[in-house]
């Protein structure tokens, strides 16, 4: 089961990766997503890999509940600004993704 959810997460991953829909910000970072920088799914694949990444889903509990990349957080997108104040002193790029 839980290598179909793998499986799953890689395709929307890819998916959005395709589509520049993944990016990085800074917890310090002011603006919106269109201000962050962009990393494309190679380079997320090896922070990850070397734990040197925060992840947030930001899609809604029901997504992430089916399934999300491992040690991602859940942070539903209409919660960030108020939980921005968390990742403020992080010390790793913060990437986010949705499908």
């Amino acid at each position: 089961m839980f290598k179909v959810r793998t499986t799953v997460i890689a395709v929307v991953l890819l998916a959005v990766a395709s589509s520049a829909a993944i990016f990085t910000a800074r917890a310090d970072a002011q603006g919106g997503p269109e201000d962050s920088p962009r990393i494309g799914i190679a380079e997320f694949k090896k922070l990850l890999a070397a734990d040197n990444v925060i992840v947030l889903d930001v899609r809604g509990d029901q997504a992430y509940r089916a399934g999300h990349i491992p040690g991602a957080i859940l942070v539903p997108l209409e919660t960030v600004d108020a939980r921005a104040a968390e990742w403020k002193k992080a010390t790793k790029p913060i990437v986010t993704y949705c499908s």
